[in-house]
């Protein structure tokens, strides 16, 4: 069985926050994973916990300058709004050959019109592990696994995505003063439509139009078919599939395994590191020495999430992967995420600059919306897209907000909660508990006899090391100082069910 080891951090000192840019108002929890099971970590996102590398923290909601509420949207339900539609059709223009608004390349284009999605993701993982640099110990995984098997027995186990005349001189005089711009426009007026053209046809009806000519062609009798609703609204998927099967440029998602790194990663990681590089450097200003390789790799690349392969799963496993765009054989954009057994789990997404105008972030985003549901039509049980944090106080990190339908967590009870009838208790007070029930508790929150079954892993106590539960622990470790407040905090941050879950390294 996969089972989790970890190192939690008592020490949780205020520091600098990517939001407000206070420099020691932010407060959280952390430990280092070496090794999770996507069960635990499926868990503790489900508490408010999230990773960067190998470093999992949470938010001290009640005391940070900027409170994080865990935000996930319900992907079989949501609905694209006018404007992320008009990011799925512009970049469908753009994969046609067609002038999308703006032509790649435009580096000057304020950070404003970049997707959100790319704004907060500096503030919300990078930040983090930055300021977690703490030294953890060197565990060898595999004796504290194998030896783990002794207590199985005795410890709950978890159960278990321009005008037509363009470049033509204009046949109507320039007006040099007001009432001759008067009646200009009233000329244009009475000209009408040209009659000597057919009327326009919207976008909308030409698809109509070139999907019946395919169908005719494969020898299919349109005239049978059933009438198309013209109520029936458009989802990701027909956005994503309605371009035609001949396209100018082409676009390629892949999804490589980085850890363990797979051969697809390692033959692209070069490659996926340079458009990290200007990606950071560029939109961000990050000064090249914080962009290193090794530090690349330990944002994004290292991850404590097991390997998982299940019969009911995906056919891709459940762990840690990259999403790669490749746009003619050039990648342009990677998402970091997690597959999870509940949920896709954006960690961090990034594109090169040259294609900014295409709002790449919002863009991916969508893309990994209909990925979750791609993956729920062969695992029921992935249903959720989980966005990371939703931050109110910050005005520009709401757009989370725009990914219809999604839940917000109630930190106290750690319950779900439309995120519409959270915002009028954000708007009073920064930090909210989200759940109206003023009777409702925390069903996972640990008792003192819990304390007994956390399985710890020690080494050197009195000559000896292993895999034991905490009762077991204490009575051989009488001599020293008793730990149990700071276990108790552990307990009651993971919550009952990972404390005797995950392996705590003691």
């Amino acid at each position: 069985m996969l089972r989790s080891v970890v190192e939690y951090y008592a020490e949780h000192s205020g520091y600098r926050c990517g939001y407000c840019k206070s420099p020691d108002t932010n407060f959280s929890h952390g430990m280092w994973a070496h090794a999770m099971s996507v069960t635990d970590y499926q868990d503790l996102i489900d508490r408010g916990w999230r990773r960067s590398g190998k470093y999992c923290y949470k938010p001290t909601m009640d005391v940070t300058c900027c409170p994080m509420y865990t935000i996930r949207c319900r992907a079989l339900e949501f609905k694209a709004t006018k404007s992320q539609k008009k990011i799925l059709k512009r970049f469908n223009k753009f994969l046609m050959g067609q002038d999308p608004g703006q032509e790649p390349g435009d580096a000057g284009r304020k950070m404003s019109c970049s997707s959100g999605t790319d704004e907060e993701q500096l503030g919300e993982g990078q930040e983090q592990f930055v300021n977690s640099n703490k030294e953890h110990h060197t565990i060898d995984v595999n004796a504290v696994l194998s030896n783990s098997k002794m207590i199985e027995q005795t410890v709950n186990e978890n159960n278990i995505s321009v005008s037509a005349n363009s470049g033509e001189s204009s046949q109507l005089s320039v007006p040099n003063n007001t009432r001759d711009l008067a009646h200009h426009k009233e000329a244009k007026k009475d000209l009408g439509p040209d009659p000597t053209k057919p009327p326009c046809k919207k976008a909308k009806q030409l698809r109509l139009e070139r999907k019946l000519e395919k169908l005719k062609e494969k020898g299919i009798d349109v005239s049978n078919l059933p009438k198309i609703s013209k109520n029936k609204e458009k989802q990701v998927e027909d956005f994503i599939n309605e371009l035609p099967d001949e396209v100018k440029r082409k676009l390629e998602i892949r999804l490589v395994r980085t850890s363990p790194a797979s051969q697809e990663w390692l033959a692209t990681s070069k490659e996926t590191h340079e458009v990290y590089v200007k990606y950071q450097t560029i939109i961000h200003g990050d000064k090249p020495d914080k962009c290193t390789e090794p530090k690349f790799k330990e944002f994004l690349v290292q991850s404590p999430l097991l390997e998982e392969h299940r019969e009911s799963g995906p056919a891709c496993g459940y762990g840690s992967f990259h999403q790669q765009y490749w746009l003619d054989g050039k990648l342009i954009a990677v998402g970091v995420i997690d597959i999870l057994p509940k949920c896709v789990s954006s960690v961090y997404f990034f594109y090169d600059p040259h294609y900014m105008n295409l709002t790449l972030g919002t863009y991916g985003a969508l893309r990994e919306i209909e990925f979750t549901r791609e993956l729920h039509r062969s695992c029921p049980e992935i249903k959720y897209y989980y966005m990371g944090f939703y931050i109110y106080s910050c005005r520009k990190m709401r757009y989370k907000g725009n990914f219809y339908p999604s839940d917000l967590l109630c930190p106290e009870t750690y319950k779900w909660f439309s995120i519409k009838d959270c915002i009028p208790k954000l708007e009073a007070s920064k930090y909210s508990r989200l759940d109206p029930d003023i009777d409702s508790t925390d069903d996972n929150y640990p008792t003192e006899s819990d304390l007994n079954y956390i399985p710890v892993w020690t080494s050197g106590v009195q000559g000896s090391s292993g895999v034991m539960l905490y009762k077991a622990y204490r009575r051989k470790n009488h001599k020293r100082a008793d730990d149990s407040d700071e276990v108790m905090e552990y307990a009651r941050l993971v919550g009952t069910k990972s404390a005797k879950s995950l392996i705590l390294f003691r």
